[in-house]
């Protein structure tokens, strides 16, 4: 019941939040415009812009930002755990090895520093996305498509004379469906504080427009003459947070 509750909650924040991106979106123009006359007043950020519609602006903007980078990482890591569909122990080895490797690199720091000195910011983005995701993401896809490997109604299936593709079509896809619904929480949390984390140290936006990760950098500027403009970033970007970890938990029902 609890858990129950908690979800609601976080369905809830996330569809106003949905909502609100949809609506500055349409006003783009006028919330980047500057204001300098009121420049630091509160409820403003440093340029005169409102903070609450800015913070709207950025949710629309990180999100536009994640949606290629999170097709990518998905596909990338259904094309490698579809090794398990093989059965080679041989494959599979060389998988978890593969891996492994990719776990042990520091992500991060291999981003920032593709960021630093090539400054390509949509590049620095989608590699910190696969060497801190894809891992993950690969591991769950292989375990729960070897598991379906073994399920006495694919068995009977491939008894019965089924081929690859017809085994595919009927029962690996809807299940590969049920895992993206169950994935795709974990996955929005992590390219959320990735984004964040390279737009912060400016390395991942384009300067014209605001993101979370920039208006925490301004909120960090200007902490003691405006500390709104930190409270304005941070609430929103740690309920979202919540809401897609409360998403991953496991549902009871």
């Amino acid at each position: 019941m609890k858990t129950d509750l908690f979800r609601g909650f976080a369905w809830i924040w996330l569809s106003i939040s949905g909502a609100a991106a949809g609506l500055a979106s349409l006003h783009r123009d006028r919330i980047e415009t500057h204001y300098l006359e009121r420049a630091l007043a509160p409820g403003f950020d440093a340029f005169g812009r409102s903070c609450m519609e800015l913070v709207a602006l950025s949710i629309g903007q990180s999100v536009r930002l994640m949606i290629p980078v999170a097709f990518v990482c998905i596909l990338f890591s259904l094309i490698l755990s579809s090794v398990a569909l093989l059965r080679s122990s041989r494959l599979e080895f060389l998988l978890r090895a593969f891996l492994d490797f990719l776990s042990a690199l520091p992500g991060f720091l291999i981003a920032l520093a593709f960021g630093i000195f090539l400054r390509d910011a949509s590049g620095t983005f989608l590699l910190g996305a696969l060497l801190l995701a894809a891992p993950t993401l690969t591991r769950f896809f292989e375990s729960q498509l070897r598991h379906l490997r073994f399920e006495p109604y694919i068995r009977a299936s491939e008894a019965l004379g089924a081929g690859p593709v017809h085994l595919w079509i009927r029962h690996y896809q809807p299940e590969l469906i049920r895992m993206l619904r169950a994935i795709l929480p974990f996955l929005a949390l992590r390219l959320i504080l990735l984004e964040t984390s390279l737009s912060f140290l400016g390395l991942q936006q384009v300067p014209e427009h605001e993101t979370w990760g920039r208006m925490l950098h301004q909120g960090k500027d200007y902490l003691l003459e405006a500390p709104w403009i930190l409270y304005w970033s941070a609430v929103p970007l740690a309920l979202t947070l919540t809401s897609f970890h409360l998403l991953t938990r496991e549902d009871p029902h």
